[in-house]
């Protein structure tokens, strides 16, 4: 007699695999459907929706919540920045012989016009710059055909704002007056953090009668570290990214000495007339759109050179993301830059 109890087990569990791999897919057609009926209902792509559910999952800055927290970042914050060897690999940057920090990713094919993008990346003024930001300026760079220089400024806690811009400052003056690049050649970018000393720097220079870049493209500005904006605490429930009050936190420590609304932290308070043309761009679903707008608004009121590109639904520097949207603002910028004199 045969005994066939294993093989009825066996059957019973393939039944049951089979139905639950079933009733699996059915689960997830049905939810990439709704995820789709819910990125045409809210006017944006599916690859945004999909990327905002993963973003709270993923740290974008240091949450300081302990002391804890903050000696690890304290510690973090002193050694050196070393460039990871597959980065390096992958997009071809290198360390520019001679200046401490500095990178440089130079194109495989060089455009004419001899420009080069002075980028400057953000993280809070506590990260270094991750896969995202690399991945970004050798989009721009093979695109344009331009080199990028990217210095990596000293971190807070460990180090404050007037290190952070002197740094960044050398590294310009470096490109004008070791390199003998002209100014009007130099295109700056930089994001969240970055492109707030991106704004300070250039008050800075211009007060200084220094040479000004041809223009300047700000990704999802930090503008005012103070973040006293009103509208920022309407927006947070939908901001998957930033923290308002772990935001406040690292600005301070940032700041050091400085008093919050010093325009050299907090640019929003400064006069950016007389400067190159400015472009913003800015997602509405980041705490930090309610200074880039009020930055628009004081820019029609007082004239100053500054064009705005608003993003609905869109989190904070959705330009370094491979999203549909993400790579329109990048093509925007590389048609601004392809058409300027």
């Amino acid at each position: 007699m045969v005994d066939d109890t294993k093989h009825t087990s066996y059957t019973r569990r393939r039944i049951k695999i089979k139905e639950t791999t079933k009733i699996g897919l059915v689960g997830l057609s049905a939810g990439l459907v709704f995820g789709k009926y819910r990125a045409i209902k809210e006017q944006r792509s599916f690859r945004s929706l999909v990327l905002e559910r993963l973003l709270p999952h993923i740290p974008a800055l240091p949450e300081i919540k302990t002391e804890q927290d903050f000696q690890e970042a304290l510690e973090k914050s002193k050694r050196r920045y070393q460039l990871p060897k597959a980065v390096a690999a992958l997009y071809h940057v290198h360390y520019i012989q001679g200046q401490k920090g500095v990178l440089e990713m130079n194109p495989p094919i060089v455009n004419s016009k001899n420009q080069v993008i002075f980028y400057v990346h953000g993280g809070g003024y506590w990260e270094q710059p991750t896969i995202a930001h690399f991945a970004t300026i050798h989009r721009l760079s093979t695109e344009l055909g331009l080199r990028v220089i990217m210095p990596i400024y000293p971190k807070a806690p460990a180090y404050n704002a007037y290190d952070a811009y002197d740094m960044v400052l050398k590294s310009y003056l470096s490109l004008l007056n070791e390199q003998q690049v002209d100014s009007a050649k130099i295109i700056f970018i930089g994001d969240s953090a970055g492109a707030g000393l991106i704004l300070a720097l250039l008050q800075r220079l211009r007060d200084k009668h220094l040479p000004l870049p041809q223009q300047a493209f700000l990704l999802s500005p930090w503008l005012d570290i103070t973040n006293s904006n009103g509208q920022m605490a309407k927006i947070q429930p939908v901001d998957p990214m930033l923290d308002l009050s772990n935001l406040k936190l690292l600005g301070k420590y940032y700041a050091g000495d400085l008093e919050p609304r010093d325009p050299l932290v907090s640019p929003l308070y400064g006069d950016s007339a007389a400067l190159p043309p400015i472009y913003v761009f800015t997602g509405d679903h980041d705490i930090l759109n309610a200074d880039a707008v009020k930055f628009q608004q004081m820019a029609n009121k007082k004239g100053w050179n500054v064009t705005t590109f608003y993003y609905h639904a869109m989190s904070h520097v959705f330009s370094l993301f491979p999203t549909p949207e993400g790579l329109d603002s990048l093509k925007r910028i590389v048609r601004i830059i392809q058409t300027s004199n």
